[in-house]
């Protein structure tokens, strides 16, 4: 029983965080009643209008209804942001699986009951690394509406120039999926979505690399179970199946680009750690890096690209060379 009815404008302000957000409005007799259950106190309209209007004094983003009823709008974290944190904490090595369920019933309190769940789209395979792409948050909201609503979504695509600078692709063509899951992959965000089927049934898109979301309407969704040659899909044995860390010596190498295009595939495995110049109408790329990771990444991509330096490098891609061509004899 709380008697201090100085208190109010706190259970007016736990009411509305409990029990309001965009999709539901509570009208003062509504708030009310929730104090009365939850709290045992009874309050009368006056106090209620009075807090609500202190409340909105205070910066809080109170939105009333043209049909009456009052909802919190703006949260200490949003959906999309708790998404984050979810990801983030159960990649953490030093909490254990108890600890972790306890902080993130914390950090759901901000939500609304009605928007307070597990983030089950959303699975990690590794520790999280943060995005510079500002629409990270409104590209998650979207895909997670898009599943929630069983619609399609689409959105643009960032690919890079020669100097290494972000451009749209295709001038701006719009890639419009069915969305299934995003996955966290050691710090890299990636959607699992259908685009053309006659190509292959399922396609993975960086998220970090996707801008100017939206869901589309007039597109029927297509259910995962409904694709080709896709039969009990295991998003776990994907994950693990894709699994790729390794550790190393750091060196700086120099490297040849055969083909422009392969810009973006520098920029997604090395990000800031590459740079780019022309020398002699070639294309080179300058990357720091763990020797044992990039030798794998050179050896994945054997037919894009030439190590120019450092010797230790470049002689063990051919001595490695010679070993394959001893087995496959």
């Amino acid at each position: 029983m709380i008697e201090n009815k100085k208190a109010s404008i706190l259970l007016v302000l736990k009411v509305l965080e409990d029990y309001s957000d965009e999709e539901h409005y509570l009208t003062q007799q509504n708030i009310i009643d929730y104090i009365d259950k939850n709290y045992g106190l009874t309050l009368e309209r006056k106090s209620i209008a009075y807090s609500l209007s202190l409340l909105e004094e205070l910066g809080y983003d109170i939105n009333k209804s043209p049909k009456g009823g009052f909802a919190l709008f703006s949260r200490q974290f949003e959906p999309s942001e708790i998404a984050f944190l979810y990801d983030a904490i159960f990649s953490s090595k030093s909490l254990s699986g108890s600890d972790a369920k306890a902080l993130l019933e914390k950090i759901n309190q901000p939500l609304s009951i009605y928007k307070r769940k597990r983030y089950n789209y959303l699975y990690k395979s590794e520790e999280i690394n943060r995005t510079d792409n500002k629409q990270i948050f409104l590209v998650l909201d979207t895909i997670e509406e898009s599943i929630k609503q069983k619609k399609r979504m689409s959105f643009e695509y960032i690919t890079y120039d020669e100097k290494g600078k972000q451009i749209l692709r295709k001038n701006g063509f719009r890639y419009i999926v069915s969305p299934y899951y995003t996955i966290n992959n050691f710090g890299k965000y990636y959607l699992i979505a259908n685009y053309r089927e006659k190509y292959r049934p399922l396609q993975i898109f960086r998220i970090e690399y996707m801008v100017n979301p939206k869901i589309e309407e007039d597109w029927d969704y297509k259910k995962l179970s409904s694709l080709k040659e896709i039969k009990n899909f295991d998003i776990s044995k994907f994950i693990n199946d894709n699994l790729y860390i390794l550790d190393g010596q750091v060196i700086t190498a120099k490297i040849e680009i055969l083909n422009k295009n392969d810009i973006k595939t520098v920029v997604d495995f090395f990000g800031q750690n590459a740079s780019f110049k022309k020398e002699n109408k070639k294309l080179y790329t300058n990357i720091k890096c763990n020797e044992n990771a990039l030798f794998y990444f050179l050896m994945q991509y054997s037919k894009e690209f030439i190590v120019i330096s450092p010797n230790s490098l470049i002689e063990r891609i051919k001595n490695e060379a010679k070993n394959l061509l001893e087995i496959y004899k």
